[in-house]
C-alpha cells in the first residue's frame, strides 16, 4: 500500500471505512502526494458510529475528502491507486483503511504498469467515476471536529485495571526508563517520562491510535516487538506502548532484547 503511494503525483483511493489508526499508517505517504500534486479519498460513512476522526485525520494530510452514501446500495470498495508520469499502480482488495490493513487477515490484488494498459486504466476511469459520482459530497473539517478516535472501551477497561493498581511504569528494555502515567481517558493517555521531569514539562499525550492499533495487532498476529511498532505500524512511543499491554491480562513478555510480547489468550 505503502509503495503504491510513495513517490505518486496523484493518488485517490476508494473505500468504504476508514479509521484514524488505519489512516495514521499511511499518512505519511499520503500527505507527500498532497504535497506534489493531490491526494482523494471518497469514503462511506454509513458503517461508522463516528466517522469525524478520521475524515479529520485524511483532511489533515493534505488530501481532499469525499463521503459517497448512495442510499440505494451500498458504497463498499477497497481500491487505492497511484499515478506517477506514465506509471499507474493499484492495490484492490479486501482491506479498509482501518487497523484491518496490519491487523487483519486480508487479501488484495497488486497491479502495476502503464496507465494505457486496459485493466489499470478501466479502474482508474471507475475509480474517477465514484469520485464524480453527483451523490458525492465534499467533506471539511471545522475546528470544533474531533480529531482523534477514542481509546476501545474495551482496552481502555484493561489499562484502567493495570494503572490503578500502579501507575508507574518502567520500559522493557536493557535500560529501563521510568513512566508515570499522570491522567487518562478515552482520548489518551498523558505520560510524564524521566526526560520530561528533568526538563519540567508537561506530560504527553499518547493518542488512541497508537495503543488501539498496537492492541489490534498484537491480538490478531499473536505476538507484538517493538521494532513492529516502529518500523511498519509508526508508533513513536513504542517503549511504553509495549511496558503498557505487558500489565494487561494475557500478555507476557516473551523477550527484553528485542522487546517481544505474546498474547498468550490467543492460543
Amino acid at each position: 500500500m505503502r509503495a503504491t503511494l510513495a513517490g505518486a503525483d496523484d493518488a485517490l483511493l476508494c473505500v468504504a471505512f476508514a479509521q484514524t489508526r488505519g489512516v495514521h499508517l499511511i499518512g505519511e505517504e499520503l500527505a507527500a502526494v498532497s504535497d506534489r500534486s493531490g491526494a482523494r479519498v471518497l469514503v462511506t460513512t454509513v458503517f461508522s458510529r463516528a466517522p469525524t476522526p478520521a475524515l479529520t485525520a485524511l483532511s489533515d494530510t493534505g488530501a481532499s475528502v469525499r463521503v459517497l452514501n448512495p442510499g440505494g446500495g451500498t458504497y463498499h470498495p477497497k481500491v487505492f491507486l497511484g499515478r506517477r508520469g506514465n506509471t499507474l499502480q493499484a492495490v484492490v482488495g479486501s482491506a479498509n483503511l482501518t487497523s484491518g490493513l496490519a491487523a487483519n487477515i486480508e487479501a488484495a490484488t497488486y497491479l502495476r504498469g502503464s496507465r494505457d494498459d486496459e485493466a489499470l486504466a478501466r479502474l482508474w476511469t471507475w475509480a474517477e467515476s465514484a469520485w464524480s459520482d453527483p451523490r458525492a459530497r465534499d467533506w471539511v473539517s471545522s475546528p470544533d471536529d474531533q480529531s482523534e478516535e477514542e481509546i476501545e472501551p474495551e482496552l481502555l477497561a484493561l489499562i484502567d485495571a493495570a494503572i490503578t493498581r500502579e501507575p508507574e511504569l518502567y520500559t522493557l528494555g536493557p535500560t529501563p526508563k521510568l513512566n508515570v502515567v499522570r491522567d487518562r481517558g478515552p482520548s489518551g493517555l498523558w505520560v510524564e517520562t524521566e526526560r520530561t521531569r528533568a526538563a519540567n514539562a508537561a506530560a504527553q499525550l499518547v493518542p488512541p491510535r497508537m495503543l488501539n492499533l498496537a492492541w489490534d495487532v498484537l491480538r490478531s498476529r499473536g505476538e507484538l516487538s517493538n521494532r513492529t511498532l516502529l518500523d511498519e505500524l509508526r508508533v513513536h512511543r513504542s517503549s511504553f506502548v509495549c511496558a503498557l499491554l505487558a500489565r494487561v491480562p494475557g500478555v507476557e513478555v516473551v523477550s527484553s532484547r528485542p522487546i517481544v510480547l505474546r498474547y498468550a489468550a490467543s492460543e
